[in-house]
């Protein structure tokens, strides 16, 4: 073997800044570039889902070229993510890297880490892509999401901010009708009667949807956040860690609702409704007052909304308080729980992931995330590359593929100070950063693993018997005491052993701060 085919033999297992000292004995072309193959959930993006073919689009193939990675996209519907991820541990035909929602927390992870599938990162991270630590804050390493008993199981991307749900309202609406901004739960439910009544879209029907969410509530807790019983959320109480849906301020939040869909306050179609319903309603027929949505994206929303005919214009408000004055959704993890990234042991090189994930957190990186293509995306005015304005919805989608889909390590756009200066819209994100940090409810079981017997027994989450009962509720088909029935059938049927579950996991994990 001659000099030359060894030199490029030595580069070939080279990724990143490494492999550029390489360039000037050997190409950069894909076949000369380690191939890793990644498993990743589409998010639901239209740009994603209606792709023909990821891994030929021209943002992946800028991705590649920069990164110097030959990476490849097996893109996941989320909608069947834990399906597709149980069906790829039973082959055993896994991929080289994994973005695992909701962490090592989830049962599909959490199951194949007892089983030895996935690497312990610790030692790898400090011998093959160092920068990872120093420049991912300390507290995202700590998360439960992340590790387990000391043990690095995964690589986490930060959350853009931890209180991702604030309010939208029609601001045009409410502009029209003389309406004040609401604080209380009484204030929003008069601003929400109005929007009924009073034919704020100017079309002569009825036909106002006032408030909207999605099925099991999604996008739609804002209420319960008033009670400070989110239904996916846990308390500490009487030394024991609860969950939110069996505590008796749940009675209070689903009498409200019951009022509120009697009232047709709420869409009555709020248990059924799928993310394109939602996004139709207030987008495309363009009859809903209000809706929750990220703290991150009213940027977006705003440049989308504003070229809609009629054009919609909306505002950030506080969340609705409740009797105790305070309000807002549950605060989440500092790990962004849809991309945090697990290393099968079938992978025989993850040091090439580590430092492909590494590159992430590079200048190069963030500057191709948030800005996008040359010519495209962008222009360079003055040496200052400059967003080009969105005009389209296609455009929209296509900027959110860049700009969050391909995001898969570090910091959020938002947080870009230079960049958000020049971004249409940007005013509207540091307002909303604003509400969101000067609100919100506590989880006492952030980042908890699903205790085993709830794991075992899907009906005792909150998206089974507990939504069954309040559907039944909410909707008028059983009385409101019904509830109590409930709490006694749940914690006979196993939730006493979640509870108990519950509570050693936060003694042993978060006793100390709550004292």
């Amino acid at each position: 073997m001659n000099r030359k085919s060894i030199t490029a033999l030595t580069c070939l297992s080279l990724t990143g800044s490494l492999l550029a000292a390489c360039a000037d004995k050997t190409d950069t072309s894909p076949a000369a570039l380690p191939t890793i193959k990644l498993a990743i959930g589409d998010r639901n993006m239209p740009y994603v889902t209606s792709s023909p073919n990821l891994n030929e689009d021209k943002y992946v193939k800028k991705l590649r070229e920069l990164s110097k990675t030959d990476f490849r996209i097996e893109a996941i519907n989320q909608a069947d993510y834990s399906k597709k991820l149980n069906l790829m541990f039973a082959s055993g035909d896994l991929p080289d890297a994994i973005q695992a929602v909701n962490g090592i927390t989830s049962p599909e992870i959490s199951a194949a880490i007892n089983n030895g599938v996935f690497y312990e990162l610790n030692d790898l991270i400090d011998k093959h892509a160092p920068g990872l630590k120093t420049k991912i804050n300390k507290d995202l390493w700590n998360s439960s999401l992340v590790s387990k008993d000391g043990k690095i199981y995964a690589i986490p991307r930060e959350a853009p901010v931890p209180n991702n749900r604030i309010v939208y309202i029609r601001k045009d609406w409410m502009d029209k009708l003389g309406l004040q901004v609401p604080k209380t739960v009484d204030e929003y439910l008069n601003v929400l009667r109005a929007f009924r009544d009073k034919d704020p879209n100017g079309n002569g029907k009825a036909d106002e949807i006032p408030f909207i969410g999605r099925k099991n509530f999604d996008f739609g807790y804002v209420f319960f956040g008033a009670y400070d019983v989110s239904p996916e959320g846990w308390k500490f109480v009487n030394n024991q860690l609860v969950p939110n849906f069996i505590r008796p301020e749940m009675k209070d939040a689903l009498k409200l609702h019951q009022q509120m869909y009697q009232e047709k306050l709420i869409d009555n179609e709020v248990f059924v409704n799928t993310s394109t319903d939602w996004v139709a309603k207030i987008e495309n027929t363009q009859r809903v007052g209000m809706w929750i949505h990220a703290t991150e994206y009213p940027d977006k929303t705003a440049t989308g909304y504003k070229r809609l005919t009629p054009p919609v214009e909306f505002i950030n408000i506080p969340a609705p308080t409740g009797p105790d004055g305070k309000g807002g959704n549950l605060i989440g993890s500092v790990v962004d729980p849809l991309s945090t990234w697990v290393i099968p042991k079938t992978n025989k090189h993850p040091e090439q992931v580590l430092k492909f994930l590494e590159w992430f957190l590079s200048d190069e990186a963030q500057a191709f995330l948030n800005y996008g293509l040359e010519g495209e995306d962008y222009t360079v005015e003055n040496g200052k590359k400059m967003p080009k304005p969105i005009t389209t919805k296609a455009e929209s989608d296509r900027e959110q593929m860049h700009l969050q889909w391909l995001r898969w390590i570090g910091p959020s756009n938002i947080h870009d100070q230079e960049f958000m200066k020049n971004r249409e819209n940007g005013q509207y994100v540091p307002a909303a950063m604003k509400i969101a940090a000067a609100e919100g409810r506590v989880n006492d079981g952030l980042d908890m693993p699903i205790p085993p017997t709830l794991a075992s027994k899907p009906e005792l989450q909150f998206t089974g018997l507990w939504m069954e009962t309040a559907a039944k509720i909410v909707t008028g088909r059983d009385p409101l005491d019904s509830f109590d029935k409930f709490v006694e059938d749940w914690k006979k049927r196993g939730g006493d052993k979640v509870i108990q579950e519950a509570t050693e996991w936060y003694l042993k994990n978060k006793g100390a701060e709550s004292k």
